[in-house]
Parts: structure tokens; sequence; C-alpha cells
């Protein structure tokens, strides 16, 4: 507490709590100085006023000496936009005379004079236009106009410009609609179709089959009812009761025995797993091993067995796994391919091929045949037909059923000729139709 400056007893501005009317606190002790460093014998009274506000900023009102100048320069500059000069050149004020570093340069034509050209009379420029008049970048590049091409164009594009105008009453879609589609709210009733087809549910929409849920009480909501049954109440307080378990009032008082019950129970019971204590004392550590060690003397074992061995030594046998006995090895080039495949086409097709022969002789369609059938493919007709020999009678046939009809003698005269692009003087339909229209 403090003292009235006027030397009185009364604390006429202490904050106490109390009804109004009840007498303010005296100073019991006037003969001791108040606490703190303010007093009388520490300066003017103006001084010895220490608020709050003085203690938490110095700043303001206890404002540190400033820095000397001799110790100025070698302090951090802080201060925004400031000029930060090396310590050694700070006190240097030659280069203040100064106002630009550098050579100056002399002055020529400058950038206004450039850029304001004086205003030209009407005859000059009437001059100036004639004699550029001879330049042909004047007459098709004229200053401020159009490049001239010396087309003519037909009047009416002068009016309707080019191109021709899209009708307004075009059908099909408008290019906003297609952007920005109107958006369209799905009927229910559609969405439960969906739902029964393609089992086409909204982001978590609860699945409905349809069940028909019945309890002791009557139908039952699967959106609005909890399944299962509630093994025990609620419990309350789980946490502090697990911390505290005073707090259920039915949990054992810890009972406080005295140390010399404690003692006799330890000496008299047999601890489990632990030696019993027998009141001696314990002059051992808890690491110590009481007995007779089972070995003696270091003995031959495993670890030194496999620590004498190198590592070259410790690899398998090079036979491991495999016949070093001349002419008994499995050894094999390695572009060989070990057992049978599946396309046998190093064997000749039977004749007869039966319907219980499920092997391919190679001469049977690929998967790309199947992507990219061939022609005719599907009225039944194979490349191989085409290519198969035939009687001349037989091609004419074929060529009249087809809508090709042909006197005899020209048949002859091409039979003849694709009968001598075949070493064997056999014609097919390819070579016949190739001759034909060669």
């Amino acid at each position: 507490l403090r003292k009235p400056l006027g030397g009185g007893t009364a604390y006429s501005n202490m904050s106490f709590l109390g009804p109004p009317g009840l007498a303010q606190p005296t100073d019991s002790t006037p003969h001791l100085p108040p606490a703190g460093i303010g007093g009388e014998a520490h300066g003017s009274s103006a001084e010895r006023n220490e608020t709050t506000e003085k203690a938490l900023k110095p700043e303001i009102y206890e404002c540190p000496p400033p820095t000397p100048d001799y110790m100025r320069r070698w302090r951090k500059n802080l201060e925004p936009g400031a000029v930060i000069l090396h310590p050694g050149v700070s006190s240097d004020t030659a280069h203040e005379r100064l106002s630009v570093y550098g050579r100056p340069e002399p002055v020529g034509v400058k950038v206004h004079e450039v850029l304001n050209v004086a205003a030209k009379s009407q005859l000059l420029e009437q001059q100036q236009e004639k004699k550029e008049a001879i330049y042909l970048s004047n007459k098709k590049e004229p200053l401020g106009k159009a490049y001239k091409r010396g087309h003519m164009l037909p009047p009416a594009l002068y009016g309707n410009g080019f191109g021709k105008p899209t009708p307004q009453d075009v059908s099909g879609e408008a290019s906003k609609d297609l952007l920005h589609p109107v958006e369209k709210l799905n009927d229910p009733a559609e969405h439960q179709l969906y739902v029964k087809s393609h089992a086409n549910y909204h982001p978590g929409e609860q699945r409905n089959r349809g069940y028909s849920w019945v309890d002791k009480n009557g139908g039952i909501d699967p959106s609005r009812f909890s399944f299962g049954a509630d093994v025990k109440a609620r419990e309350i307080d789980g946490v502090a009761k697990s911390l505290n378990p005073l707090i259920e009032g039915d949990a054992p008082s810890q009972v406080v025995v005295s140390k010399r019950l404690e003692d006799f129970r330890e000496v008299n019971n047999e601890p489990l797993g632990k030696v019993k204590y027998l009141g001696h004392g314990k002059h051992t550590s808890d690491e110590h091993v009481f007995g007779v060690p089972s070995q003696r003397a270091p003995e031959w074992g495993v670890r030194e067995c496999v620590a004498k061995y190198s590592a070259e030594e410790q690899q398998p046998d090079k036979d491991l796994g495999k016949s070093i006995r001349p002419g008994w090895r499995n050894c094999a080039p390695e572009d060989r391919v070990f057992g049978t495949p599946s396309i046998r086409d190093d064997i000749a097709r039977p004749t007869l091929k039966s319907v219980a022969d499920h092997q391919n002789y190679g001469d049977e369609h690929p998967a790309s045949a199947l992507l990219y059938p061939a022609n005719y493919s599907d009225s039944g007709v194979s490349s191989d037909d085409f290519l198969e020999a035939r009687s001349k009678e037989e091609i004419s046939e074929i060529f009249a059923a087809a809508g090709e009809v042909m006197e005899e003698d020209h048949i002859a005269a091409t039979f003849a000729k694709a009968a001598k692009l075949d070493p064997n003087g056999l014609v097919s339909i390819e070579s016949f139709r190739r001759t034909l229209n060669a």
C-alpha cells in the first residue's frame, strides 16, 4: 500500500470491498516508509508518482539516453528508407558536393524537339506531297488509308458485304442450349424405374429391397428405426470413474497400514517369481545369479564351427542341384523350345480331317480374320475358294452365275492364257479374273 502524499493516514485512493458508509482503512504503521522505488528520499513528487502504465511503457516515460555520434555509425539502422553507409565512410562528406556521379555528356538533339515538329504551311505540305507522288508506295499505300491492289469489287458487295447470312429458321439445337443445357428435374417415378432395371441409386441413397419390416409393435420404417438391442444401459462419466473410483461410491477405499505390518507380510509370505525375503538384508544387485555355472570351461559349439570357416568355404557345393557328370547334364541352347507347338505346321494335314480332331495344322484363320474378314465371307466363300484349281466349264458357270456372260471362244482363249501363269497349267477363279481384266 502507498501512503498519501499529504502525510495523512487514510488511503483515499484505495479500492476495497464493503457496503457504502464503511470506514476506510487507516495506516497502522505511519513510521515505516512505503515500498517501491519512489519516496521522499528519491526525487520530487512527480517522480514518486509511479503507475502501472509507466512500468509497462518505459520507452515513453523513461526514454534511454541516445547513442553517441562516435558509436552510432557502428549500430544497425532499421529505419525504413534510410541509406546504409559503411562505418568507414560514414564521416566522409566529400561526396555530398557532387550531385551526379559519372562524366557528363554534351547534349544534342532533345527528344521533345524530335516529337514536337513545327506545323507546316499548306504550300509546304502540297510541295511535299508532289515530291512523294512519284513513289509507288505512296500510290498503293497512302498514309492513313488501306492498301490498294487495283481490284474492282462488284457493286453488290458494297451494300451487303462478303458471305451469306445464316437463316434464323434452321432446324436444330442452338449453341447456347448445347453449352448450357436446361436443367431437367427427373420424375421420382422415372428414377424408381432406373433403380429397378439398373440399380441406379443416388449418392448416399439407402438401398431399398422392398422388404416389409414388422415387429411386435407393428410396422417398421427402416430409414428411422435403429436395429439391434442395447446390451446394458448407457454408461455415464466412464472416464471420470476410471480416473477416480471414489465417484461411484461403492468402490473400496484404500487402507493405510503400518510399515511393520507390511514388513511382516513380506517376510512371512512367498512372492510369486521372486526369492523369499528372510530379513537378512539385500547385499546383491538385481542382476546377480545364484548357483554354479553349467560350463566350467569354454566348450566347442555351433558358433565356433561357423566362425572358423571363411566366406568362400561357407558357400554351397558347386554340384548342388545339378549334375557334373558328362553326358548327364541338362544343358540346352538358349533358343531351344521344349514341348509340342500348339500349331502343328511341321506335319502334313490329313486328307480327311476328323470332326474330333481339334489340332490346328496352320490352315485355320487367325484372329485378324475375325477383326478384318475377307470379302464374301458373310456368304460362306473364303479366300481359298478363289485360289482353288477349277475346270473351264466350272469357271464358265461361276462367271455366268455372277452375271458375266461370255462367248465360248472368249472363255477358251482367256482360260489358255491363265493356264500359262501356273507351272502346272492349273487355273483358278483369281487367275482367270486377272487374265480377263488384263
